[in-house]
Parts: C-alpha cells; sequence; structure tokens
C-alpha cells in the first residue's frame, strides 16, 4: 500500500508524526485547532479526530479537556546508568542517590509481609516452591512523580532474626549495604531487561500516558553462585533510559 492509497486520517497522522519527530513540533506545543487542520488538509473533523487519536495511542500527544492536543515530552525525563549505582560499593538505596544527583527529590512507598515462594520466584532464588520469603513491593517517586514500580523477594531463612529482617524498616536500606551488614557480600549482580504494554494497574500506578511502554527488568543479586534477592521492575519507556558501561577485558598477553 503506497502512502497515498492510506486512508486519509493515517496519512494526516504520519505527516504529523513526522513533524513532531523532525522537532517542528515540540514538547509542550500545542496542535493546530481541529478547524485549522480540517481547513489544512481538507477533510472533515472525524477524519481529524481519527487522526490524532492514532498520535495519542502512540503517547506522541497528549488532549487536555477544553485546552485542546498538546505534544508530549518525549526525552527520557532521567537517565540510570549502571556506574552510577555500582561504579563504587552502595552504602544507601541506589534510587535514593541517582535521584539527588540530579537534584530531585526522592521518595518512596513500600509493603512488606512474609509469604511464600511461587515456583517462578523459588527457580529465580534456588530454593523450594512453598518456602518462605519476604516480599516487598515499592513506588519510587522524584519530585512526586511516580517512576518506578519494584517488587523484591528475599529467602526468609537469609535474614531472619537479622537487623534487616524487615527492608525498610532499619536503620540501612539498599540490598548491597543491608547484605552487606549480615556478612553476605554480594559479587554480582544479573539484569534481563524487556519491554511490553502496561497492565492497567501499572498504567494506572505509574500514570502512564496511553500508548507509552513500560520498560521490566528481572534483576537478581547474587553472593557468588547463590542468588540473595531477584526484583521485578516496572518504569515509563518514556521516563528512563537504561544505560550501561560494560569493561573489556585486556587482551591476552
Amino acid at each position: 500500500m503506497t502512502a497515498q492509497s492510506k486512508p486519509a486520517y493515517q496519512q494526516i497522522a504520519s505527516d504529523i508524526r513526522q513533524r513532531i519527530l523532525d522537532g517542528d513540533l515540540q514538547a509542550g506545543d500545542k496542535l493546530p485547532t481541529e478547524s485549522d487542520l480540517m481547513s489544512e488538509y481538507g477533510v472533515s473533523r472525524i477524519v481529524i479526530r481519527n487522526a490524532t487519536e492514532i498520535l495519542k495511542n502512540e503517547g506522541l500527544v497528549t488532549k487536555q479537556q477544553g485546552a485542546g492536543t498538546f505534544v508530549r515530552e518525549q526525552r527520557p525525563l532521567r537517565k540510570r546508568l549502571s556506574v552510577d549505582l555500582y561504579g563504587k560499593r552502595p552504602t544507601s538505596s541506589p534510587m535514593k542517590r541517582a535521584a539527588e544527583a540530579e537534584g530531585r527529590r526522592s521518595e518512596w512507598e513500600w509493603k512488606t509481609r512474609r509469604t511464600t515462594a511461587t515456583k517462578a520466584i523459588a527457580e529465580r532464588l534456588a530454593i523450594e516452591p512453598g518456602d518462605e520469603v519476604v516480599k516487598t513491593t515499592y513506588r519510587f517517586f522524584a519530585d512526586e512523580q511516580p517512576i518506578m514500580l519494584s517488587t523484591s523477594y528475599e529467602p526468609h531463612t537469609l535474614i531472619a532474626g537479622t537487623p534487616v529482617e524487615n527492608p525498610e524498616g532499619g536503620a540501612i536500606t539498599g540490598v548491597v549495604p543491608r547484605m552487606d551488614a549480615i556478612g553476605q557480600h554480594i559479587t554480582h549482580v544479573t539484569e534481563d531487561v524487556n519491554a511490553r504494554a502496561p497492565r492497567p494497574y501499572e498504567a494506572e500506578q505509574l500514570e502512564i500516558a496511553p500508548g507509552v511502554p513500560v520498560i521490566t527488568v528481572i534483576r537478581t543479586y547474587f553472593v557468588d553462585e547463590r542468588p540473595v534477592e531477584t526484583c521485578d521492575i516496572v518504569v515509563a519507556a518514556d521516563r528512563y533510559t537504561f544505560s550501561y558501561t560494560i569493561p573489556i577485558p585486556p587482551p591476552a598477553a
């Protein structure tokens, strides 16, 4: 199908999309009114509405009742650098340090409870299904904007009776310093990164605009070969960039 054979609303959406990607229309700019677009393209109001609906579903524009349609911010609001988190051994929550390094106020809410490991979580923690785990759900904020959801799991037998049994209930926070405090010195971390459409509760909790996907990360912390925590992380793709520095070993002598 050629561009000219596409329905008019798709051609108009393509044209406006390109203007946004080229920077002719920038974040915060108001799109021309429906009447102006009808006049510019010589089409009916329903065609214009169908075109802007495509752009809304792609996360490129947002409609404000009574005010019009505006171009959404496309540049990720935060960059998460692995070197910022683990270039030096952490002594506090890495999310707190990363947000505050950018001059943003960091906050988070959480809920912790003991439960039993599902088959999937048991495999990730190298324990048996049904074993007790400590599950903590988080929602992180920067300047009151929700930026990340996380659900972590730790084997209860590992932390039971220690000062860090409750991940957020003591003076030490952050996985690495908590584990250091009980003699479990984390040696490496693995991350599996993917992308998908947000689930309804994720879109609600992260205040995600229609058409914006989420980045998901399965992160697991190890002491040598033993996994000591695993977590599921969800972030809105328009607010977060994952940037990695990967060392390359020197050539063999």
